[in-house]
């Protein structure tokens, strides 16, 4: 059994913004560094975007990330910086064999949140994290695949970079929730869809910070704050796409969603369902492959796969991340769910995430323990 998990992360560096092309070298993202003794202990550092600060774990609109790894919550973690950054894959990779995990399929950390307001210049940032993902798990030996990122208040643009990534192996695309001032049913995103299912590229709705709106009604102290302002979207996500009739007029697309938990799921389809909003029954899309939510390991499997079946769960590490999201071992959380038939436990931890990003045989690496391939840069 190949043991997939569907969504780790990267702590970005500097290395992740090396492809920024030469316009914008001025403006690049710059660490700037925080006394040890003040309220932002232990995020001390945090990147320089257009005057803004991200993480800013002050006031209304922040949140919390465990980037730039020069903060001393990164240093803190049982993983290496390298590894955490992906600039040294055969440290990341020895980090899976530990875990027990062949493949791994990677999310940002500083993108969970919106940033620049200038879509050209977000256009140019998340172009140059393409590339260096691109790049880094290129060396993984097939072990590390990448989710890519979009600029998706610009269509055209967002088609034409997934057209790019396709070609360097990103294996989905992700979008938040909400995407800016848009919900994701809207009517303007659908040619984006369009090319994604063509090119076989799931959308993958990921929790963050993907609404300023949204964000700044919430406090960033107040710990509450992630699940309003960053774990909601996800389900305004869903019942957005679901009653948008997307899913019907794009019938190859493939959806997931991710990091928010899945018990939320039967009640927001029994809300579909009741008033009417759906053109067909979203727990069928599920059945068929084309929708996917990321469980937990402690949820109630039985009752999840009682509403929507057996080939749309999925699990996740979350690593290198340590918040309650975490799986330390997803291969042993989930074995050890002796309630849960041994079939459906199985394919929760293979079978279901390769199908969800289309990992074929062909880019099924050699197994656990493999690191060769991977080198320091």
């Amino acid at each position: 059994m190949r043991v997939i998990d569907a969504d780790g992360h990267v702590e970005e560096s500097h290395a992740t913004f090396s492809f920024l092309e030469e316009e914008y070298h001025p403006r690049r993202p710059i660490v700037v560094e925080i006394e040890k003794d003040t309220v932002y202990a232990p995020y001390t550092a945090s990147w320089l975007i257009d005057g803004k600060i991200y993480p800013n774990i002050m006031g209304k609109g922040g949140g919390r990330l465990g980037t730039p790894t020069a903060m001393d919550r990164a240093k803190t973690k049982p993983f290496s910086i390298p590894a955490q950054e992906m600039t040294d894959l055969g440290a990341r990779l020895r980090d899976l064999d530990k875990a027990s995990i062949d493949q791994q399929v990677v999310y940002p950390t500083l993108f969970l949140m919106t940033t620049t307001d200038d879509v050209r210049f977000e256009a140019a940032l998340l172009r140059s994290y393409n590339s260096f993902m691109a790049g880094a798990c290129a060396t993984s030996g097939g072990r590390v695949k990448f989710a890519a990122l979009v600029p998706i208040r610009a269509v055209q643009a967002s088609i034409d970079e997934l057209r790019r990534v396709r070609s360097l192996g990103a294996v989905a695309v992700m979008l938040h929730g909400v995407a800016w001032e848009k919900t994701l049913g809207d009517t303007s995103l659908w040619p984006f869809y369009e090319e994604a299912a063509s090119l076989d590229i799931p959308v993958c709705t990921h929790f963050g910070w993907g609404s300023p709106g949204i964000r700044d009604v919430f406090d960033s102290r107040d710990r509450s704050a992630s699940f309003t302002a960053a774990t909601l979207p996800v389900l305004i996500a869903f019942h957005s796409i679901m009653g948008s009739g997307v899913m019907e007029a794009i019938p190859n697309l493939r959806v997931a969603f991710l990091e928010t938990g899945a018990q939320w799921m039967p009640w927001v389809i029994h809300q579909l369902r009741r008033s009417g909003a759906a053109r067909k029954d979203p727990a069928d899309y599920f059945r068929e492959g084309r929708a996917y939510v990321a469980c937990e390991a402690d949820e109630d499997i039985n009752h999840l796969v009682a509403e929507i079946g057996e080939d749309g769960l999925v699990v996740a590490s979350d690593y290198p991340h340590g918040d309650f999201s975490r799986e330390d071992n997803i291969r042993t959380a989930i074995m050890a769910r002796e309630d849960v038939p041994l079939r459906l436990r199985e394919k929760i931890l293979s079978a279901n995430p390769q199908h969800l990003y289309g990992l074929g045989e062909e880019s099924a690496p050699t197994g656990v323990g493999v690191v060769a391939a991977a080198s320091s840069t």
